[in-house]
């Protein structure tokens, strides 16, 4: 699926770990799969997430998802976004401790809320690989998957407004 290689040689853009209280975990599923905040707050319910939410799954680990980085967190900063009409959510995957994932994403300048799975039972839902990232609308439902590393800007984006009908 993707390039991957050691965790060197990281940026550092000063972004933090956020909690993740602006999850809506607002929906009613009988499936659980339980996944820790990265900023160690609480757990939460993948199955009870209500979107629209754009889902991108990465690790420190993986090229395809350092080469990708920009352009979400160019995402996030636009209005749609930042306004909380459309969340982001990430899913750290297999890393060798919460510590790496969280110095990603400080280096990275990733400034929304990240769950994490170090022991990899998100495989059998998101794949074996990452990145992934899914699109969801408001009752959780994947309207559209990307799995690969996007190559450009515009093809992040161009997905995100076909799916949820908006100009970003």
């Amino acid at each position: 699926l993707t390039s991957c290689s050691s965790n060197s040689n990281l940026p550092f853009n000063q972004g933090f770990v956020p909690g993740c209280t602006g999850i809506n975990t607002s929906g009613i599923s009988t499936n659980e799969l339980l996944m820790d905040c990265l900023d160690g707050s609480r757990a939460v319910n993948f199955y009870a997430i209500k979107g629209p939410i754009v889902v991108n799954v990465w690790g420190s680990w993986c090229e395809g998802c350092r080469q990708e980085m920009p352009y979400f967190v160019e995402l996030y900063q636009s209005q749609r976004f930042k306004s909380g009409e459309i969340k982001l959510l990430g899913i750290d995957i297999e890393e060798s401790s919460r510590q790496v994932g969280v110095d990603f994403i400080k280096a990275y300048g990733m400034s929304w809320p990240h769950l994490e799975d170090i022991t990899g039972k998100t495989k059998t839902l998101f794949g074996p690989g990452a990145p992934v990232t899914w699109v969801n609308d408001k009752n959780g439902m994947v309207l559209s998957k990307n799995i690969s590393a996007y190559t450009d800007r515009d093809q992040l984006f161009t997905q995100i407004e076909k799916a949820f009908g908006v100009r970003l």
